[in-house]
C-alpha cells in the first residue's frame, strides 16, 4: 500500500533543519538549508540517494575537495561508508533516501 511522505517547509537562520520519516526499511530525510548552511562530512552504513528538490548546492563525495554542484531535479548516490556532505549555495531543499 502506498505511503505518503509530507513535510512542511521550515528554514532556520541558525542551522539546517532535518526532518526524518521512517517507512519499512527506508528512511526519508528532508533537509532545509538557507544559503551558506552546511551538512558536514559524515558516513552512513547504508546506501544514500540524495535529490535536490529546490535550490542549488555543493555536494561532497569522499572529501570536500571532491565536489560537484547540483540543482533542482539532480541527484547523487552515495555508497555505504562513503564520506559525504553538502552546502547550500542558494536556499535549498534536498531529500535523502537511506536504504537500510
Amino acid at each position: 500500500m502506498a505511503q505518503f511522505v509530507r513535510q512542511e517547509r521550515e528554514f532556520s537562520p541558525i542551522a539546517p533543519i532535518k526532518k526524518v520519516s521512517t517507512l519499512d526499511r527506508i528512511r526519508v530525510i528532508h533537509f532545509f538549508l538557507k544559503e551558506g548552511q552546511k551538512i558536514s562530512l559524515h558516513t552512513s552504513p547504508h546506501r544514500v540517494i540524495l535529490v535536490v528538490v529546490e535550490g542549488e548546492g555543493e555536494f561532497y563525495a569522499g572529501s570536500e575537495e571532491n565536489r560537484d554542484i547540483l540543482k533542482e531535479g539532480q541527484a547523487v548516490i552515495y555508497e555505504r561508508h562513503e564520506p559525504h556532505g553538502f552546502k547550500a549555495l542558494k536556499d535549498m531543499i534536498a531529500i535523502a533516501f537511506v536504504l537500510e
